[in-house]
């Protein structure tokens, strides 16, 4: 196996047509691997991403259910350590970048082995998305800039998992994904153990990802977001804090109403008064996430 080589893991549910699009035919070029883990669907769906891996040469990766992002990224790691890779770049399927920037990206850890690192992310519209972002640990909210260093006693980097590269050694000594949030959330996690393991974040501002937000969540529009995106976001904050907050838990708790509300306008006011369900998913995901932050105050040992 050349040196350069590296894994691009992309974890699918219901989107084969968006990886048919955004996964570059010049991946294999750049020295990419390219495992396609598939979060089963639908039949259709199945057959579909094993026709296009088989017509591509990707390795496929069948999860035996939809247990959520972190397991399938737990398990596009996995297999690619078993063919002897050490490098690993994660892309959404609704995100796209060249061949020669996921490469860049792989380099880049290499490089400096003790960094998690993510370029630069757009939208199609060419509006930043990320580039670089933060999280309060006295409340929970995340703004989308960054601090130098980690000594800041409330805010704290994290880098977003629509595209991240890392290598075996920090995957491994930050346990990997935290399977238990299902979806959104284990990115800020995962980066936190990374910080906690010794690595550092980068972002690599030079280097440009497009990411068309809520692709795989059929989002209507730039603004507004799916039933799950407000469930899962106000369901792992909560999750989150359990497990990192720097305040007493009643304070976390006492802010809860606040951040929900806020994760809530991040799809506009128009789409609330338009589908009151949106609400609807912001309480259920708090709710859940107060029971599960109680029953659980610490990452599960998610390599296995």
């Amino acid at each position: 196996m050349p040196s350069t080589a590296f894994a691009l893991v992309v974890v699918n549910y219901g989107s084969h047509e968006l990886i048919a699009e955004n996964v570059p035919t010049t991946a294999l070029e750049a020295g990419a691997r390219v495992y396609i883990v598939d979060n089963p669907s639908s039949v259709a769906e199945c057959e579909a991403v094993r026709r296009l891996c088989a017509e591509r040469d990707w390795t496929l990766v069948v999860s035996p259910a939809n247990d959520g992002f972190g397991s399938g990224v737990n398990r596009g790691v996995r297999a690619a350590i078993a063919d002897g890779l050490d490098v690993f770049v994660l892309l959404n399927p609704d995100a796209s970048a060249d061949g020669p920037v996921l490469a860049e990206l792989a380099r880049a850890v290499r490089l400096d082995p003790g960094a998690v690192v993510a370029p630069r992310i757009v939208g199609s519209d060419g509006h930043t998305d990320f580039d670089g972002a933060m999280v309060s640990l006295a409340t929970g909210r995340t703004r989308m800039r960054r601090i130098d260093g980690d000594d800041d006693p409330e805010w704290v980097n994290w880098l977003t998992g629509a595209c991240m590269a890392f290598d075996r050694a920090g995957f491994e000594e930050a346990g990997g994904f935290a399977e238990d949030y299902f979806l959104y959330w284990e990115d800020v996690d995962f980066s936190r153990r990374a910080v906690a393991a010794g690595r550092r974040l980068v972002v690599r501002h030079d280097l440009q990802v497009v990411h068309d937000e809520g692709g795989t969540q059929g989002s209507q529009g730039r603004r507004a977001k799916s039933h799950s995106y407000y469930y899962w976001n106000c369901r792992n904050r909560l999750v989150f804090g359990r497990r990192f907050a720097r305040v007493p838990w009643r304070d976390w708790l006492r802010a809860t109403p606040g951040q929900s509300w806020q994760i809530l306008l991040r799809g506009g006011r128009r789409q609330i008064l338009e589908d009151p369900g949106t609400l609807f998913a912001a309480i259920r995901g708090t709710l859940a996430g107060i029971v599960m932050a109680r029953r659980r105050s610490q990452a599960p040992g998610v390599l296995r």
